[in-house]
Parts: C-alpha cells; sequence; structure tokens
C-alpha cells in the first residue's frame, strides 16, 4: 500500500463539508437517541441440564454513558429479598462512567426464576466475586444462563444502534427477522462447516450478540457464548506474536476479530476475552499497518478497512492496559479512511455524494474500473459509527459528514434500474447487477446512516431508505450460512436510525 500524507480529522473534515456539503449535515449526535432507560428490570434464569441446588449465577450489566459511577450501586433481589452480590467494574466509558459491571450471587434453584435488578439501589451486601470460568459447565456455558431484557441491552448501546425486536414488530422497520433466523443459523449449523473458512467470516459472535440484544432470548446468546470460546480456543500467543485458529486464515485480517471478543467480555465479566481482544488488536495491526490508500491496484477493500478499525476500536473500549495506543490506531485508520474518501479518484469533483472508491483490482475483482462495495461498505461505516459514538466532538462530526457522503452516493447512484442495491457500484457509471437478494439491508444501513447524520430531514435519503428495508422485507433471503452473518452484524441497526 502506499501511504497518503497523514492529515488530521479537522481537515479531512474541510475537505468533506466543501462547497456542495451543508453545515448542517451533522446536526445531530454520533447516534440515535436511545429509549429512556428504566433503572430496574428482572434477569430471568434459566438453569442448564443437572444445574439444581444451590448456584452462583454469573453475568455482567452493560451501561449506557454517564448511567453509573459507582458499582456497588446495583441492588440484587430474589423472591423479594436482598442478595450478597460481587460487583465488579469491568470497562469505562471515555466521561468515566462504567461501561460494564459484573454482577455475581448465590441463589438456590429448582427450575428457572427471576432476579431483580436496581441499578442505582443499595441493599444486599458484598461477596467475593469468583473467576467466571468456575461457573461455567463442562462445555464452557453457564451453569445458569443470565437473559437481561432486550430493553436494557438496546438501551445500553454496547452493542450499538439497537432497537427491540418487540418495538418494532409489525412495522415497515421489521424487515430482518425474515432473514436473520438465529435458531436456524446456529452453532451447530457453524460447526457442521468449520473445518473451512467461509463460514466465519464476519466476526458471527457479533451478530449473534446483536440477535441478543435484539430479542433478549436464550438462543442467539446461546451460540454467541458458544460460538465466543470457540474463537477464544483458537487464539495463541500474545501481542505480536497473536494467531488465530481460523482455518487458513492467520495472516488474513479479515478474520482477526476483536469486536466479539469485547462483547462477550462486557456481557460475562470473563476477563480472558478482554486479553484476547487486545491481542487479536495487536496482529491486526501488524497485518495491516498502512490503513491508507493512495490509488492504483494496491490491495484495498472497504471489509478489510472496517475490520481492522473494528478491530482496534473494540480493543480500545475494554483494555485495562493499552487503551490509548488502540485508540490511536483508530484515529490514524479513521484519518486515512475519510482522506481516502475526499482524494480518490483525484478527478471526481463531487462533494455531496463520494463512497471509498478503489480500483476494481484493489478489491481484487476484474470489473475493470473504479467502483466500491455497497455491502462491504457496511462493515466500515459500523466501524466508523462506533468511532465517532465513543469520541464525540469534532472527530465524530468528521466522520458524520463521511458517512452522509456515503449514504447519498448509494441511494443516487447504487441501485440498479429495478432499485436492486449493486453488488459493485461504480463511480460515474453503472455498476454490477446483483444476482441474489442478500444485499437490500447494507445499502439500507447506509442511507439510514446519511439520513440521520444528514439532520434526520432529507426526504429523498428517507424515501430511499425505506424503500430499501421494503426491498430487504420483501425479498431478502440468507441462502448461507455466511450470508446470515455478514445480513445480520450490521445492517440491524438500521431500525435504530430510521424511527
Amino acid at each position: 500500500m502506499r501511504p497518503l500524507r497523514a492529515c488530521a480529522l479537522a481537515l479531512v473534515l474541510a475537505a468533506a463539508c466543501g462547497s456542495n456539503q451543508a453545515a448542517d449535515d451533522t446536526g445531530p449526535g454520533p447516534g440515535p437517541d436511545a429509549a429512556p432507560i428504566e433503572p430496574a428490570f428482572m434477569v430471568h434464569l434459566v438453569p442448564a441440564a443437572g444445574a439444581s441446588g444451590a448456584q452462583v449465577v454469573s453475568f455482567a450489566i452493560p451501561l449506557a454513558p454517564g448511567y453509573l459511577h459507582d458499582a456497588t450501586a446495583i441492588r440484587v433481589a430474589h423472591g423479594g429479598a436482598d442478595l450478597a452480590a460481587a460487583r465488579v467494574p469491568l470497562a469505562t466509558h471515555p466521561d468515566g462512567s462504567l461501561a460494564s459491571v459484573l454482577v455475581q450471587v448465590e441463589v438456590t434453584l429448582t427450575g428457572e426464576a427471576e432476579l431483580a435488578i436496581e441499578v442505582g439501589g443499595r441493599g444486599g451486601g458484598d461477596r467475593a466475586a469468583v473467576p467466571v470460568a468456575d461457573t461455567l459447565a463442562g462445555d464452557g456455558t453457564p451453569r445458569v444462563w443470565a437473559l437481561l431484557p432486550a430493553t436494557w441491552l438496546a438501551a445500553s448501546g454496547a452493542f450499538g444502534a439497537i432497537v427491540p425486536q418487540a418495538a418494532i414488530a409489525g412495522t415497515p422497520l421489521d424487515a430482518w427477522g425474515g432473514v436473520c433466523d438465529y435458531a436456524r443459523w446456529d452453532t451447530d449449523a457453524f460447526v457442521a462447516g468449520m473445518a473451512t473458512r467461509d463460514v466465519w467470516l464476519f466476526d458471527r459472535v457479533t451478530a449473534m450478540y446483536r440477535g441478543y440484544a435484539i430479542t433478549g432470548d436464550l438462543e442467539p446468546l446461546r451460540s454467541a457464548y458458544r460460538e465466543a470460546g470457540i474463537y477464544l480456543g483458537g487464539v495463541t500467543g500474545t501481542g505480536a506474536a497473536t494467531r488465530i485458529g481460523v482455518p487458513g486464515a492467520a495472516d488474513d485480517l479479515k478474520y482477526h476479530y476483536t469486536q466479539g471478543l469485547a462483547l462477550h467480555y462486557l456481557t460475562t465479566g470473563d476477563a480472558r476475552y478482554r486479553e484476547a481482544a487486545e491481542n487479536v488488536a495487536v496482529r491486526a495491526h501488524d497485518l495491516w499497518a498502512d490503513p491508507g490508500y493512495a490509488g492504483g491496484d494496491d490491495f484495498w477493500t472497504e471489509r478489510h478497512a472496517g475490520f481492522g478499525l473494528l478491530a482496534y476500536e473494540f480493543a480500545a473500549r475494554v483494555s485495562d492496559d493499552r487503551a490509548a495506543m488502540f485508540a490511536g490506531w483508530a484515529e490514524q485508520a479513521v484519518t486515512a479512511y475519510l482522506a481516502t474518501q475526499a482524494t480518490f479518484p483525484a478527478s471526481w469533483t463531487d462533494r455531496d455524494a463520494r463512497c471509498f472508491a478503489h480500483t476494481a483490482t484493489a478489491h481484487g475483482e476484474d470489473y475493470g474500473y473504479v467502483g466500491c462495495s455497497p455491502w462491504m461498505s457496511a462493515i466500515l461505516a459500523d466501524g466508523l459509527a462506533a468511532y465517532a459514538a465513543r469520541v464525540g466532538g469534532s472527530a465524530a462530526t468528521a466522520v458524520g459528514a463521511s458517512l452522509v457522503q456515503l449514504g447519498r452516493i448509494v441511494a443516487r447512484d447504487g441501485l440498479d434500474p429495478t432499485g436492486k442495491p449493486y453488488y459493485w457500484m461504480g463511480v460515474g457509471r453503472a455498476g454490477e447487477v446483483d444476482d441474489f437478494d442478500e444485499h437490500w439491508g447494507e445499502s439500507a444501513y447506509l442511507v439510514a446512516l446519511a439520513w440521520h447524520f444528514a439532520g434526520r430531514t432529507d426526504a429523498g435519503l428517507r424515501a430511499s431508505a425505506d424503500a430499501l428495508v421494503a426491498g430487504l422485507r420483501d425479498h431478502g433471503e440468507a441462502g448461507q450460512l455466511r450470508s446470515f452473518n455478514w445480513q445480520c452484524r450490521s445492517a440491524v441497526q438500521t431500525p435504530a436510525y430510521l424511527r
């Protein structure tokens, strides 16, 4: 890769907001407003087979920024009686508030049960925490499953911009349920093909954790838990010597995932996954040390750019000792990506609508012209939105302007004559028609992001996003396991931006 000259995000913002870019395009904040968070909720306990009597129940409560600063202010009750609890801070937000707290209590169970949680409450006293691994069964899953409600999980923001399925059921935004079948594409389906690396694509752990946040159901949580353990089990070494266990992918960036590992840590409190996230991020940086694209046929895709950024971003969120390093790598990547969008190709003068253009050869395709991948761009957009939500300020404004440009070009130039998204979108020319109905959602997500960051008033962007959601609802399909993986990891955030 030939590096672009490094430029500050402020300069990238100036380029993005050129003569045709309205200043109010980035009016809203870096994410959609979450629903009000009620401090009291119920955690549903499901004992695993053979688990009864006195059990240590272990789970973590992810928290929205600014919601809680004192980990001891969590009250846990069972059957109307307060319980002594271990309450361990796991990570913090940039404002110093807690991002997640590990909670452990002992409960005598004869079947399924409920715990009453009050975040901000007091009572019950303290108990010593035990290693999370000590609360697991022989297969590495909990002896007692603890299910938080989707309303809390979604409002925490830990899983991205998520709307509970129940909140949109039966509305025009209810389109992903027909594609994201978490029971059909569960861990058993994954294990059947895991000897080949294709089924590992797109970070299934993140897709499953988002499914859990959307539904609050055990099925996606069980798959997320099992597959996080499978991924962790293949990670060896530390630092630059870290290697992943995906078959034949030790040197392939697009299989290096920290987001799923970080979400598992924030959901379970198991520190092994935090350490693995840090080490995989270091390895990802070794593989993608130069994130810039300077034109030509140097290898560069939105998928690699996105997973590189996500690797740094989520390691930064959970790291206990290297967060500044990972955050610096994330900033370097974002600066390079926004510069690429603003400068290539040099003859491209449009400042209203721009993707992350590169040659088809750089993408590994033989189309022979400059363009971009709308569906892979969803992965990069996911990383950019996560970065914006973490850093805020002028850097988030720059990212917002970039996402507006990206969504605008998809809405304007990224659809074939029938309204279906192109598989590959050309710059200044028609793209490649998609023979399948497996990419509606990713384009819907990009246009929804643009509508949000452009001020939530652009009727054209809203109409395009709604039409793409309708296309997914009417035609969408997941014909194979990896199709489920990509459709259900980033684009499921679309309803949160459009509601």
